[in-house]
Protein backbone atom coordinates (compact mmCIF):
# COMPACT_ATOMS: atom_id res chain seq x y z
CA UNK A 1 0.00 0.00 0.00
CA UNK A 2 1.10 3.42 -0.71
CA UNK A 3 2.18 5.54 2.19
CA UNK A 4 -0.01 8.77 2.87
CA UNK A 5 1.34 11.86 2.73
CA UNK A 6 0.34 14.47 4.47
CA UNK A 7 2.15 17.54 2.69
CA UNK A 8 2.01 17.71 -1.44
CA UNK A 9 5.19 16.47 -3.32
CA UNK A 10 6.97 19.16 -4.61
CA UNK A 11 7.87 16.81 -7.54
CA UNK A 12 4.17 15.88 -8.32
CA UNK A 13 3.17 19.32 -8.29
CA UNK A 14 5.77 20.30 -10.60
CA UNK A 15 5.01 17.71 -12.80
CA UNK A 16 1.49 18.28 -12.71
CA UNK A 17 2.26 22.26 -13.12
CA UNK A 18 4.46 21.37 -16.35
CA UNK A 19 1.67 18.94 -17.52
CA UNK A 20 -0.68 21.43 -17.57
CA UNK A 21 1.28 24.27 -19.23
CA UNK A 22 2.49 21.90 -22.21
CA UNK A 23 -1.20 20.84 -22.38
CA UNK A 24 -2.61 24.83 -22.85
CA UNK A 25 0.64 25.51 -25.28
CA UNK A 26 -0.48 22.73 -27.25
CA UNK A 27 -4.00 23.76 -27.50
CA UNK A 28 -3.33 27.21 -28.38
CA UNK A 29 -0.99 26.09 -31.25
CA UNK A 30 -3.23 23.92 -32.55
CA UNK A 31 -6.17 27.06 -32.42
CA UNK A 32 -3.69 29.22 -33.93
CA UNK A 33 -2.63 27.28 -36.50
CA UNK A 34 -5.97 26.25 -37.87
CA UNK A 35 -7.15 30.20 -37.95
CA UNK A 36 -3.98 30.87 -39.53
CA UNK A 37 -4.58 28.08 -42.09
CA UNK A 38 -7.80 28.86 -42.65
CA UNK A 39 -6.62 33.10 -43.45
CA UNK A 40 -3.98 31.47 -45.88
CA UNK A 41 -6.50 29.80 -47.85
CA UNK A 42 -9.28 32.53 -47.71
CA UNK A 43 -6.01 35.18 -48.88
CA UNK A 44 -5.15 32.98 -51.44
CA UNK A 45 -7.80 31.85 -53.16
CA UNK A 46 -9.39 35.55 -52.93
CA UNK A 47 -5.68 36.84 -54.42
CA UNK A 48 -5.44 33.64 -57.47
CA UNK A 49 -5.40 34.97 -60.91
CA UNK A 50 -8.56 34.06 -62.41
CA UNK A 51 -8.74 30.81 -64.49
CA UNK A 52 -10.46 30.24 -67.86
CA UNK A 53 -13.33 27.85 -65.16
CA UNK A 54 -13.64 30.95 -63.21
CA UNK A 55 -13.52 33.48 -65.69
CA UNK A 56 -16.75 33.98 -67.30
CA UNK A 57 -17.08 37.49 -67.96
CA UNK A 58 -16.30 36.71 -71.80
CA UNK A 59 -13.46 39.65 -72.14
CA UNK A 60 -9.99 39.61 -72.83
CA UNK A 61 -8.70 39.40 -69.15
CA UNK A 62 -7.79 43.12 -68.89
CA UNK A 63 -8.82 45.08 -65.95
CA UNK A 64 -10.57 48.68 -67.17
CA UNK A 65 -10.52 51.52 -64.76
CA UNK A 66 -13.72 52.85 -62.82
CA UNK A 67 -14.37 56.03 -62.76
CA UNK A 68 -16.25 58.41 -59.89
CA UNK A 69 -16.80 54.64 -58.31
CA UNK A 70 -17.86 56.50 -55.03
CA UNK A 71 -19.26 59.07 -56.10
CA UNK A 72 -18.28 62.67 -56.51
CA UNK A 73 -15.88 64.24 -53.63
CA UNK A 74 -17.86 66.91 -51.46
CA UNK A 75 -17.75 70.02 -52.74
CA UNK A 76 -17.75 68.97 -56.64
CA UNK A 77 -20.14 69.99 -59.12
CA UNK A 78 -23.12 67.62 -59.96
CA UNK A 79 -22.38 64.92 -62.61
CA UNK A 80 -24.19 65.71 -65.45
CA UNK A 81 -26.43 63.24 -66.86
CA UNK A 82 -25.08 60.96 -69.72
CA UNK A 83 -27.04 61.49 -72.86
CA UNK A 84 -29.54 58.91 -73.75
CA UNK A 85 -30.80 58.57 -77.33
CA UNK A 86 -33.99 59.59 -78.02
CA UNK A 87 -36.85 57.39 -78.46
CA UNK A 88 -37.97 56.78 -82.78
CA UNK A 89 -41.79 58.57 -82.94
CA UNK A 90 -43.89 57.92 -85.95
Amino acid sequence: MPEKMTAMDTRTLLRRTLVTVGVMVGANVVVVGLLLFVAVVVVGHALAPPTADTDKSGGDGKLVPATNVHGAPPGAPPAKAPLLPRPVTK
